[in-house]
């Protein structure tokens, strides 16, 4: 018999290797991942997917996006993405797949770090796999977002310390330096962990002071990265943010003068409560919040002694003991934790935002670290009742998967951008010059990803708020938005734009905009039109129906200067006249035409404008037709009608 046993062989084998169960792991939470993946462009305003859309456009352009530039995901991003393109991948789902490899590796490196700070494999993986099926990292792992990379990063930054502060070695030392300036040039806020980071490998200064000239040339590296923001908006990339061309523009990008919106210390004691109950549900959203703050308290666990084990109990998947004080793991774990929370407390818009849902996900994650660090302890004197620990955390993650996969599912689902981009396409290709203005923000990159990659809106000039509106119409464009533009542009700042403004619909949901009122429409149906004894006359009006769907286009004209304002009142009737409120069977009722933003009183005589509205049926209802008028409310409170324009069933039906 030999002194000594013999190394397992086969699949145990392999299963001991030190980077076994961490790839494992990896690729459970990557096929999760991949369930969730959003493939197509991104339509959500859910907070987690604010930038989601920008990512989508500008990695296969190798462009640049928003403060601080991101220039090492960009780089990286970029070239993935344009790989997965030669294969037949799209951007949008390739980008997507960007974060899931980037989350599959977060989790991968986060369970090697459980292993290497002393929890047995057991413990480690299902950690891992809760921390995967976490909602900011199921989500951030599901689309085109920064994070994954971030928390990557992270945890690899975390992990080289510890090895640091066993060995001391000079290849951990520089691999940090290496990683962790990397990873403060990716994403400024990794530089709240450093407190924790030094607490742990102080110890090893001496090595620091060996190879400073080493790390020094190291982290030059970091900031040069930063030079691939002007080089692309000298090479005219199609697709870049900023002025980065510019001393002035390229220092504000790189010191992100957005932090000042962002950051705000509570102001008295009420506010701090308000946060700390908005940071705790956002946390519970995550993961029960008593499992999290269960795992803070976990990371501690490296300080208590513990019960000894039974030497027949000896534990083979135990990472070799720690050459680290045991106070020195748990501060450092507990400070990173505290200052990320104190982080999330000071994050603030007045809204939850995908900087403070982004700021939660370290302390998530240094939680699950802990669940596993505090069971491993409080087994350590029965390893075999890890086994019961073990099976504890895989139910809970199965448990939480259908919940948190929902949650990614309602935002990766969203067919928004498709709705988006279908109502632009009425407008395109155009019968004239058109140049449509969308806002920046998920309607621009909706717009922007199907021109660029799916050759749709052909013909169509798309350009942001920034444009030089004047120009656009001088040179005879049509000028187009979305209605639902108004509401952060209203007709006031147009006005200040154009010197006069006049609106009209120009199809469901588009308004046109211009300096000069029409005096025609040659879409305007022909026959009998209706003065409505107000000013207004109603030319005619068309409808369609799709499904449950009525959609009518009516076309009034200004006879006169119209003295009030006056409302349109549109009603899908069971009966003409109706005998009580029974026979409307619905109605789309707005205060002023064009969806509520184009007055009466501000008509010019001979003015044609054009009003999209849209009834729905109601089940089993049996319309007749729709009749179309205005109104307007006398200062004794009374309604005043106009006559009637009735348009039966049988007329929508014949229309093509």
């Amino acid at each position: 018999m030999p002194d000594h046993p013999t190394r397992p062989q086969g699949s145990s084998s392999l299963l001991r290797a030190r980077w076994a169960v961490p790839l494992l792991v990896a690729l459970v939470a990557l096929a999760l991942f991949l369930t969730t993946l959003q493939w197509d462009v991104n339509g959500s305003p859910s907070p987690y997917a604010t930038d989601v859309g920008e990512l989508q456009n500008a990695l296969p352009r190798w462009g640049t996006i928003h403060f601080t530039g991101y220039p090492v995901y960009m780089i990286t991003g970029s070239a993935f993405v344009t790989l997965l393109r030669w294969v037949g991948i799209p951007p949008a789902a390739g980008a997507s797949l960007l974060s899931a490899v980037w989350g599959a590796a977060a989790i991968g490196l986060l369970v090697a770090l459980t292993i290497a700070l002393g929890a047995p494999r057991e413990l480690a993986a299902p950690a891992g796999l809760l921390a995967a099926v976490s909602t900011a990292t199921l989500v951030d792992a599901s689309l085109a977002e920064i994070h994954t990379m971030t928390m990557a990063l992270t945890a690899a930054s975390l992990l080289l310390t510890l090895r640091l502060a066993k060995t001391g070695a000079r290849r951990h030392f520089l691999w940090l330096v290496l990683v962790y300036s990397q990873g403060l040039a990716h994403q400024r806020a990794m530089l709240f962990m450093a407190p924790g980071l030094l607490i742990l490998c102080c110890h090893r200064w001496r090595v620091a002071r060996d190879n400073i000239w080493a790390a020094l040339a190291i982290c030059l590296l970091a900031p040069l990265v930063y030079l691939y923001l002007p080089l692309r908006e000298w090479m005219g990339a199609k697709w870049t943010f900023g002025q980065t061309g510019t001393w002035r523009g390229f220092w504000a990008m790189f010191t992100d003068t957005k932090v000042e919106r962002i950051i705000a210390v509570p102001a008295n004691a009420s506010e701090l409560w308000t946060r700390l109950r908005t940071t705790a549900a956002l946390l519970h959203e995550d993961l029960p919040l008593p499992m999290i703050l269960i795992g803070l308290l976990g990371t501690l666990a490296p300080w208590l002694r513990g019960p000894r084990p039974r030497e027949h109990d000896a534990d083979p998947t135990v990472e070799s003991k720690p050459q680290v004080a045991g106070w020195r793991l748990a501060v450092s774990l507990a400070v990173i934790a505290l200052t990320y929370l104190a982080l999330c407390l000071v994050i603030w818009e007045g809204r939850v935002s995908d900087a403070l849902l982004a700021a939660k996900l370290p302390v998530t994650h240094l939680a699950c670290v802990g669940l596993a660090l505090l069971l491993a302890k409080l087994t350590r004197a029965h390893p075999r009742w890890r086994y019961g620990a073990s099976a504890a955390l895989l139910l809970a993650f199965v448990l939480l998967v259908p919940s948190r996969r929902a949650i990614a599912l309602e935002i990766t689902r969203d067919d928004s951008a498709r709705h988006t981009i279908a109502l632009a396409e009425q407008v395109a290709p155009p019968e004239a010059p058109t140049t449509f203005m969308a806002l920046w923000g998920n309607d621009y990159w909706a717009l922007a990803y199907a021109q660029a990659y799916e050759d749709a809106l052909p013909g169509l000039t798309l350009v942001d708020h920034n444009a030089h509106f004047e120009a656009i119409v001088e040179r005879g464009d049509r000028l187009v938005t979305f209605q639902r533009t108004l509401y952060a542009l209203p007709p006031a700042w147009w006005e200040q734009r154009l010197g006069s403004l006049h609106l009209t619909s120009l199809a469901p949901q588009i308004v046109a905009i211009t300096p000069q009122p029409i005096l025609a429409a040659s879409d305007a149906p022909r026959g009998p039109s209706l003065d409505l004894e107000n000013g207004v006359r109603l030319l005619g009006a068309t409808a369609t129906r799709d499904g449950d769907q009525i959609h009518i286009a009516i076309y009034w004209q200004a006879a006169r200067p119209i003295e009030h304002d006056y409302a349109v009142a549109t009603h899908l009737l069971a009966a003409d006249p109706p005998q009580g409120p029974e026979d409307i069977l619905a109605q789309a009722d707005t205060q002023h035409p064009v969806y509520g933003w184009y007055p009466t009183s501000r008509w010019i005589e001979g003015e044609v404008v054009r009003d999209d509205l849209t009834l729905t049926i109601p089940p089993d209802a049996q319309p007749i037709g729709v009749r179309l008028g205005m109104y307007r409310q006398t200062e004794d409170g009374t309604f005043l009608n106009t006559p009637w324009y009735v348009l039966t069933a049988e007329e929508w039906e014949q229309m093509p």
